[in-house]
């Protein structure tokens, strides 16, 4: 089972651009040679105003690279983030005045394993802890809160004939800058996919997190992709994303390409 992926990368940045490569060849060196490899580079831009008077946006450009080693699973999420405006997606990132940030964001990193794996039906459910460590330059309030992070969810999916329906639940202990007291969220997905052939597939996905501040909103917001497989190893895949509430973005949009090895 691919570990959990929201479409919004952790936001954040270092302001030591040799750090992310360094992290990623030694979670490549320690990661067993007999096993699946995923790399995967995606864009995506956001925007909306968050509850603000005016509107604000982002690009952000993560690398991720899972790696699958039986019902063991491993994801690491470096991103890159250019954000104007005065709020971010979210509800946990605001800025005084309205300014363009750019720069590395937090690292995120995921751990998962298959605790029910069912080959008759194909169900399987997975237990994963992800951390999103707060690598990014403190002073850039749109990419990163400046603190770690640390969930634990349960991913699970179910499929029928073509179609498969898949769903997360998970809760985020979070951290907290200086003069804010952030609530620790639950957090939820609901998605399903169908296979139009063995190369073109069609989903939605509906994602809710409790608002995490007391005069916050919670994030709601809708995706529907198309992902189209090349061959076995070479896979794309775009979206497009409307939210509903303060804490999502109006509109976004973005694509992913993606290598198996």
């Amino acid at each position: 089972m691919n570990l959990h992926c929201h479409r919004h990368p952790a936001t954040a940045s270092t302001g030591s651009s040799t750090l992310f490569p360094l992290l990623g060849l030694l979670l490549a060196a320690a990661l067993p040679a007999a096993a699946q490899t995923t790399v995967s580079l995606n864009l995506d831009y956001a925007e909306g105003k968050y509850g603000e008077p005016d509107k604000s946006s982002s690009w952000t450009m993560p690398l991720i690279v899972k790696h699958q080693a039986g019902a063991l699973g491993l994801k690491l999420n470096i991103s890159y983030i250019r954000a104007t405006g005065t709020a971010a997606a979210g509800g946990d990132r605001f800025s005084p005045t309205r300014q363009t940030q750019e720069g590395w964001g937090d690292v995120t990193a995921t751990v998962a394993y298959d605790i029910y794996h069912d080959t008759a039906s194909g169900t399987i459910i997975d237990l994963a802890a992800k951390a999103k460590f707060a690598t990014a330059d403190k002073a850039k309030d749109l990419i990163t809160t400046g603190k770690n992070d640390y969930s634990l969810l349960i991913d699970g999916l179910r499929p029928f004939g073509a179609t498969t329906v898949f769903a997360t639940l998970g809760w985020t202990k979070k951290g907290d800058p200086d003069g804010v007291a952030f609530r620790n969220p639950l957090f939820s997905t609901l998605g399903l996919s169908h296979k139009l052939s063995d190369q073109l597939t069609l989903g939605a996905v509906y994602d809710y997190r409790q608002k995490v501040t007391a005069h916050g909103d919670p994030v709601s917001e809708a995706t529907l992709f198309v992902e189209r497989k090349f061959d076995s190893q070479y896979k794309l895949q775009g979206y497009l994303v409307r939210g509903f509430s303060d804490a999502s973005p109006d509109i976004g949009a973005g694509i992913t390409v993606s290598a198996r090895f």
